[in-house]
């Protein structure tokens, strides 16, 4: 079959990374051929890698210009947060197969107007949650049923603050109006996790956290605790600290844990490891994905552009679609407000207040 014929908007760190790291190293799912950044040296930078590489693609400073002229089948926004509900609301209306970057959108109103476009036409979209597809969370859920009934989720992550973001919006990841809030921009990927895992609704969301330590000149959170409980008695905990020393080559220090407590045995991922214990065990079976390109989540986002591809050929919607990214999003904000106003969120409150179910 014929390559994808694929736009990509926002070429920034992201965006390039990707260019670069996945859809060129799928020819033969995808054909690059239009590209839009309204910074001009994002841009620049972008095409003249395509030149190099070979690539015909046609450069746009305007994504409006680019949805109207361009010859593309599938559209990939990897754009600041604040910008995904408009450019996917707009390629939708459109017509197009859609990539989109998580969080779907900073708002749930804003989840609603997406969805209600997609409805129109009811395209193939993928909602960036590549953790989905990463290689050793397919293998816990292969295991998944050795733990017995599924009691506890966690997930530690510890990690150095946000990188610095250029282009025509400098640092637009530190200001909560722009990204919905960290809760939301850095761990909407964990509570997409705990969703799939725990395979219930969540009933209630509690948080707490400050920005005392790095970003006490923003109104982002820089650490926090957010507990959910599901209908079905799950219980999933995040941990975030986002000024914990960067992990170079301190091989006992862990950017991401991920753990799983059954009333049969226990799972645990650490970064790129994980473990497997029984109750009635007295080893453990270990298993290990050795990354070939550490940028960018490459070796996570290629696997989900093939699941991608095969969907667009097939006319079926991926696992990481926008009920996912609703699901997320719903967690994401009750956490947000929790924090907020120092109490427990109900998902009913929710789902109510903004007319928006979670479904599983």
């Amino acid at each position: 079959m014929k390559p994808i014929k694929t736009g990509i908007i926002g070429m920034g760190m992201m965006g390039f990374a990707q260019l670069r790291n996945c859809f060129s190293a799928l020819p033969e799912y995808y054909e690059i051929t239009c590209l839009c950044d309204n910074h001009e040296q994002n841009l620049k930078r972008s095409l003249d890698w395509c030149v190099q590489c070979g690539i015909e693609a046609a450069g746009y400073a305007d994504w409006r210009k680019m949805l109207a002229q361009g010859d593309f089948e599938l559209a990939v926004i990897v754009t600041p947060d604040f910008l995904h509900e408009e450019m996917a609301v707009e390629c939708l209306k459109s017509g197009k197969h859609l990539r989109l970057e998580k969080p779907m959108a900073t708002t749930l109103p804003g989840c609603a107007r997406i969805m209600e476009a997609f409805e129109v036409h009811r395209p193939v979209v993928q909602v960036g949650f590549e953790l989905r597809y990463a290689n050793l969370t397919e293998k816990i859920l292969h295991d998944l049923p050795q733990l017995g009934r599924l009691k506890m989720i966690w997930c530690h992550e510890f990690r150095h603050p946000f990188l610095k973001k250029e282009g025509s919006t400098p640092d637009w990841i530190i200001c909560k109006e722009l990204t919905g809030g960290t809760l939301l921009e850095k761990n909407c990927h964990h509570f997409d996790l705990f969703n799939m895992l725990a395979n219930a609704r969540p009933v209630s969301i509690y948080a707490s956290g400050d920005n005392e330590t790095i970003y006490s000149d923003t109104d982002i959170l820089d650490n926090a605790f957010v507990t959910i409980e599901y209908e079905n008695g799950v219980r999933a905990m995040l941990s975030l600290c986002m000024f914990s020393p960067e992990k170079k080559s301190q091989p006992n220090m862990y950017a991401l844990e991920l753990g799983l407590l059954g009333d049969n045995g226990r799972m645990e991922m650490r970064d790129d490891n994980l473990y497997l214990w029984d109750r009635g065990a007295a080893s453990e079976q270990h298993s290990i994905f050795l990354r070939s390109n550490f940028e960018a989540h490459t070796d996570d986002i290629l696997p989900s552009l093939v699941d991608l591809a095969d969907c667009i050929r097939n006319n079926r919607q991926p696992d990481a679609n926008l009920r996912a990214g609703i699901n997320s999003n719903l967690v994401a904000l009750a956490a947000e407000l929790s924090v907020e106003q120092s109490r427990i969120v109900s998902m009913k409150e929710m789902e109510q207040k903004h007319n928006l179910p979670f479904l599983i």
